[in-house]
């Protein structure tokens, strides 16, 4: 009884301000956070009645303390937020988990001779990142094409300065030896801006652009250098006879899907490029009791707080109540405008059925694989004459102790 008039008090005296509100069980545990631009309302709304979203009455029953940390500004509110999930991972908030490991390619232009890079993890730096690509063999095969078309360094920056002759790369080919000084920086410099492009899917205006160079070379006499671009467009050309679907448009876009099978969320985010399909990213399901509405603000500011890519265009599948606050912080973060966009009809509509279609195929793929695990575990259960499903099994390896 006393819990819950110290709860009460709290609620009363909840500050009219921005700022995150952290609810906590008998244990002082934290099993939920929010934010709210009026913490006293927001909070007044699920005693109230008020808040009619279905994880309400639910949560309430579990919650014995609130704390307050107010803030100035709703961003702020919202960043604080985010942050605090990642640290505490609160049982009923939302819990991105990625279901296998991606892979980026990167180069920086600020460097004087830039290389093309495979990377696990984004860094905030001023580096150019393309991705994610759904398997590291993928993008090792891209990595190995641009460096077979575009002949940038592949070495480290201190082998770029220490080095005493040209390596096996440029013996094969595959490097202009700008180490050595072999290559002058304005050509290495066209050949970053070739490759980048290419990355981007500006492949067709690539191609129209290398053309002219050759032909320019031919003009001058210089047949070497117009067979060694001659033989660059013809593999653009093959690349692009085997480019990924082509949804037009020059726009970069990520379309966030999501299928739901009652309290259950499979999450599928694709990556469309300069108008090309490149990949996607799913999530392990989750299983929660919020408004999908809730799930997709939850998920946006945790997937592009860590270091993901920002779209110039975000698709997703209805408003969020927060919609402004998280396009501005979008903007804030890649320091360009960003889009959260809402489509009815149209391409952008085919690009997020197609998310929701591949979310269901991968919710449903799940499913199967948690049947056949079930069905095994009954196998065990009888066999060893259990009196319930074995939820955990420990092996010991022993041959250490001589048996």
């Amino acid at each position: 009884m006393e819990e819950k008039n110290i709860l009460k008090e709290k609620i009363t005296s909840a500050p009219r301000s921005p700022g995150v509100y952290l609810m906590k069980d008998s244990a002082q545990k934290i099993i939920y956070v929010g934010k709210a631009n009026n913490l006293k309302s927001r909070i007044g709304s699920y005693f109230t009645g008020k808040d009619t979203r279905p994880m309400a009455p639910f949560l309430m029953s579990r919650v014995s303390d609130i704390e307050f940390i107010t803030t100035v500004t709703g961003k702020e509110a919202l960043i604080l937020e985010n942050n605090i999930i990642k640290k505490h991972r609160p049982r009923y908030n939302v819990i991105l988990r990625d279901d296998k490991t991606y892979y980026h390619l990167t180069i920086d232009p600020a460097e004087r001779f830039p290389r093309l890079q495979l990377v696990r993890k984004r860094v905030n730096n001023a580096a150019l990142y393309f991705g994610p690509y759904p398997s590291g063999l993928a993008a090792k095969e891209t990595l190995r094409f641009v460096q077979q078309v575009f002949p940038l360094r592949s070495c480290r920056n201190r082998d770029l300065q220490l080095r005493s002759r040209p390596c096996l790369e440029y013996q094969i080919g595959r490097c202009f030896a700008p180490c050595k000084g072999l290559i002058d920086e304005e050509p290495y410099r066209k050949l970053v801006e070739n490759s980048v492009s290419f990355l981007q899917g500006r492949r067709r205006s690539l191609i129209t652009e290398i053309k002219a160079q050759m032909e320019e070379a031919a003009r001058n006499l210089n047949y070497e250098e117009a067979a060694r671009l001659r033989d660059r467009i013809a593999a653009l050309e093959h690349a692009l006879e085997k480019q990924n679907v082509d949804w037009g448009g020059t726009k970069d876009q990520d379309v966030l899907g999501v299928y739901t099978h009652d309290d259950s969320y499979q999450l599928c985010i694709l990556f469309v490029r300069g108008g090309k399909l490149l990949g996607s990213k799913s999530f392990a399901p989750m299983k929660m009791k919020m408004e999908l509405a809730e799930i997709i603000s939850s998920c946006l500011t945790q997937y592009y707080d860590d270091g993901a890519q920002i779209s110039s265009e975000i698709i997703i599948p209805c408003h969020l109540p927060d919609e402004a606050l998280i396009t501005e912080w979008l903007t804030d973060k890649k320091e360009k405008k960003v889009t959260l966009t809402i489509p009815s009809r149209g391409t952008k509509n085919a690009l997020l059925d197609m998310a929701v279609a591949n979310a269901r195929s991968l919710w449903e793929s799940g499913q199967k694989k948690e049947e056949q695990k079930a069905a095994g575990m009954k196998i065990l259960q009888e066999k060893l004459l259990l009196a319930k499903l074995p939820r955990r099994i420990e092996c010991y390896d022993i041959s250490n102790f001589s048996g």
